[in-house]
This record gives structure tokens, C-alpha cells and sequence, in this order.
């Protein structure tokens, strides 16, 4: 029981210090702990196999050279485990550097932030004033083009009023130009007659 018990221990350990690891750097695609996990449990299978093993001879128990494959197979994820624990503690080492570096590189980013503060300050206040700028002459140019715009209705309303006007005299000019011309027919017509 005791045996089945270590290689499942040892696999939940090695998965909770991976666990606690941060997230944000990813595995490296040569990252050798999961090709060294799967051989770790290839040998658990050959210990558990090479474990099973009982000699008919001996009355099924274990003979010597079962004893020995079993202790070879022992040592095997002994030396494995151990591959594994430096691969994890290299991997640790990795990503301390990196938190180190992030935090170096965070540090310096707060002293240049700190640093430019007033000048980034001064930048929005003069930006604010340009836009505060540009409102105002947007506001002037609004007011000309309102009054150019009442000029242009003002402008288009008298040459309404004159084309009506115009148009108004001409009907009347028509209208007795016709009457004249009427006049004279009725006019011209008696004296035809006489002659």
C-alpha cells in the first residue's frame, strides 16, 4: 500500500509546486519536466511490474534477481525524482530571475514616470489651454458664419422681393401691352369699314 502510496505523493508534491508557480510566464517550449514526469512513471510501471514478479520455484515468492529488479527499478525513479526536484528547482530559479528582472525593470519604469510627472503635467495644461483655444475661435467662427448666414437670407429675401416685383411689373406690362394692342384692333376696325 505504502508503495503505491509514494509515486502518487510524490506526482501530487511535484504538480503543487508547479501550481504555485505564477502564471504569467509560460513554459518554455524546452521545458524538460514533462518528458522527465513521463519517464518517472514509465519506471513506476517497470518497479510495479518487476514488483509483481513472484518465482513458482520459491513457492511464489521473490527470488534474488526479483529482489534485485525490483531495487534496480527503485533506485531508477530514485534518480529520476531527483532529475525532476533539480528540473524544478532550475525552472524556480527561472522564473525568480524573471519576477527580479520584472521588478527592476517596474522600478525603473516608477522612477522615469516620476520623473516626467511635471513635464507631462505642464503638456496637459497646455493642451487644455489649446483646446480652450480652439473652443473659442470655433465659438467666433460659428458667431461670422451665423451672420454671413442671416447676410445671405437677408441678401436672398430682397432678391426674392425684387424678382417678384420684376416678375409682377412684367405681367402688368404684358397685360397692358394686350390691352393696347386690343384697343387698337377695336379701333382700326370701324375705320376699315368707312373706307
Amino acid at each position: 500500500m505504502m508503495k503505491r502510496l509514494l509515486p502518487l505523493l510524490f506526482a501530487f508534491s511535484c504538480a503543487g509546486a508547479l501550481a504555485q508557480t505564477p502564471p504569467a510566464t509560460s513554459a518554455p517550449a524546452n521545458d524538460p519536466l514533462p518528458r522527465l514526469i513521463q519517464e518517472r512513471e514509465t519506471l513506476v510501471r517497470q518497479y510495479e511490474e518487476a514488483n509483481a514478479q513472484r518465482n513458482s520455484l520459491f513457492g511464489n515468492k521473490r527470488s534474488k534477481k526479483d529482489l534485485e529488479e525490483v531495487a534496480e527499478a527503485l533506485k531508477g525513479i530514485i534518480r529520476k525524482d531527483t532529475e525532476i526536484v533539480r528540473a524544478v528547482q532550475a525552472a524556480t530559479l527561472r522564473r525568480t530571475a524573471a519576477v527580479v528582472a520584472e521588478n527592476q525593470q517596474a522600478r525603473q519604469q516608477i522612477t522615469v514616470a516620476q520623473t516626467d510627472q511635471s513635464s507631462t503635467r505642464q503638456r496637459f495644461y497646455d493642451l487644455e489651454n489649446q483646446i480652450q483655444n480652439l473652443q473659442l475661435r470655433d465659438k467666433q467662427r460659428e458667431k461670422k458664419l451665423l451672420d454671413l448666414q442671416a447676410t445671405a437670407d437677408d441678401a436672398t429675401q430682397a432678391r426674392t422681393t425684387r424678382e417678384l416685383l420684376a416678375a409682377g411689373l412684367a405681367v402688368l406690362c404684358a397685360g397692358l401691352l394686350w390691352y393696347v394692342l386690343r384697343l387698337r384692333s377695336r379701333l382700326a376696325t370701324p375705320v376699315r369699314r368707312r373706307k
